[in-house]
């Protein structure tokens, strides 16, 4: 009775720490591939699978840009990128301090692999228990998942040469979508992996942040010369992915002005500004009436 008990307790926490996302790494360049999440809120159907990570090849390893919402996501996305090329993993990058894109770093800092973000982790990520994620996602999909800040942290814009891949980490002068949002350039392959400065599919979310600050950051990156722009959500990596970001935050932004210019409260410009072409984009219902009220308490000090 005991050794069945025990050889089911054993079986129970092998499959708590084996769940797999079943994920697939789409190529954007030769060097690049990504994962892309769903337009979706974190919950225990997609196991906060909404993020997109990504993998660049520099020859003698994997670089790594956001490592998703868990020890598994992390698991799972590496384990399907070794059946494309089967390289080590030499860096690991966190672009900011929203725990769907660093909650799988535990799955490399367990490996001694280097974890490097900006100096935002000391004063504003949230480790504490439980997370937002563990708080949506299924117990299977979350175990194992220790929330782990990087390793090292950053406060400037910084050049890293990494086997055959020259990478420029920039970080928006201003507060954007977070207080400090870091992207990753590529020269070789003029890949920009933006992050959450870029979405497409479902809505930005800017609740958190500055409008002004981030349409000055998708400004200041396109003098980048990027030919392939990978944002934190949604499947776009063309050129113009950053387009629906930056239309509509732009439109939000005169919407409001004029507003405050004709004098109408804050209730009353959320109601006016409802700009419900956007409508056909995921979590419009949950999202926009935020922004509109996030932004307003910015432009109305202006």
């Amino acid at each position: 009775m005991m050794k069945t008990l025990l050889v089911s307790l054993l079986m129970s926490v092998t499959s708590l720490s084996a769940y797999d996302y079943a994920l697939k790494p789409v190529k954007v360049t030769s060097d690049v591939h990504c994962f892309f999440g769903k337009p979706e809120i974190m919950d225990k159907t997609n196991n906060g699978n909404i993020v997109n990570s990504c993998y660049i090849d520099a020859g003698e390893g994997y670089v790594v840009v956001d490592t998703g919402p868990s020890y598994a996501y992390a698991e799972s996305a590496y384990n399907a990128m070794k059946k494309i090329k089967s390289l080590p993993v030499k860096l690991v990058i966190n672009t900011h301090i929203h725990d769907d894109h660093w909650l799988g770093n535990n799955y490399f800092t367990e490996q001694g692999i280097r974890v490097l973000g900006t100096d935002d982790f000391k004063a504003n990520a949230d480790i504490s228990e439980p997370t937002r994620m563990q708080t949506y996602i299924s117990p299977e999909a979350y175990a194992k998942t220790k929330p782990t800040m990087p390793t090292e942290m950053i406060s400037t814009d910084t050049t890293l040469n990494i086997g055959n891949q020259t990478l420029e980490l920039k970080i928006a002068k201003h507060k954007a979508h977070t207080a400090k949002d870091m992207v990753v350039f590529l020269p070789k392959s003029k890949v920009l992996i933006a992050a959450d400065l870029v979405f497409n599919d479902r809505l930005p979310s800017v609740r958190s942040g500055d409008i002004n600050g981030w349409l000055s950051a998708l400004e200041d990156f396109e003098t980048l010369g990027a030919l392939h722009i990978v944002g934190g959500h949604g499947e776009r990596t063309d050129i113009d992915s950053p387009k629906m970001t930056r239309e509509y935050f732009t439109r939000m932004r005169d919407e409001i002005r004029a507003a405050i210019a004709e004098g109408l409260s804050i209730d009353e410009t959320i109601q006016k500004v409802s700009m419900e072409e956007y409508k056909k984009y995921h979590l419009y219902e949950g999202t926009h009436r935020g922004n509109v009220e996030a932004s307003y308490r910015v432009l109305e000090w202006e």
